[in-house]
């Protein structure tokens, strides 16, 4: 009976643990959208890895058996769970995360603007140096033309 009882009280608590993880990944999802294919695809990673770790949990706890209370008590642990904590944690927890993201996301706009900003400054002088260097370049190219004309006339007055 007491094994019993322990068994029942643990499965309570894999049904609160299985709920807190689903509602870290609720909190992810509120802090970074998802597009819904990729949320279906997530919960089906979720529940499919949530349900094998139960059945391993309760196969290794009860000695090979797996009881019918023992589901009933996990999905008791998950109602209580989801009724009392799961909400306020949830909203509370990405209140707090939201402060040092919205930060983050202002230093990287501010970063990406410096970084915008001087790429298009060293563009623009990159095009001005280029600019120069095909000027010289196409002044070269006169110069040469010009000494070999003066050169040809000079080799055949020879």
């Amino acid at each position: 009976m007491n094994h019993e009882l322990f068994f029942f009280f643990q499965s309570i608590l894999w049904g609160v643990f299985l709920l807190f993880f689903y509602d870290l990944l609720r909190i992810g999802r509120r802090l970074f959208p998802r597009q819904a294919l990729l949320v279906s695809l997530e919960d089906l990673a979720y529940w499919s890895l949530a349900g094998i770790f139960l059945f391993g949990k309760m196969y290794q706890a009860n000695e090979g058996n797996i009881r019918g209370y023992s589901i009933i008590a996990v999905i008791l642990g998950m109602t209580f769970y989801s009724c009392t904590i799961s909400g306020k944690f949830v909203s509370m927890s990405v209140r707090i995360l939201e402060i040092p993201l919205k930060f983050l996301i202002s230093v990287e706009k501010r970063l990406l603007f410096a970084v915008r900003h001087c790429k298009i400054l060293v563009s623009k002088k990159l095009r001005t140096l280029w600019q120069g260097f095909v000027k010289k370049i196409g002044k070269l190219k006169r110069g040469l033309k010009i000494e070999k004309k003066s050169g040809d006339k000079a080799k055949k007055a020879e």
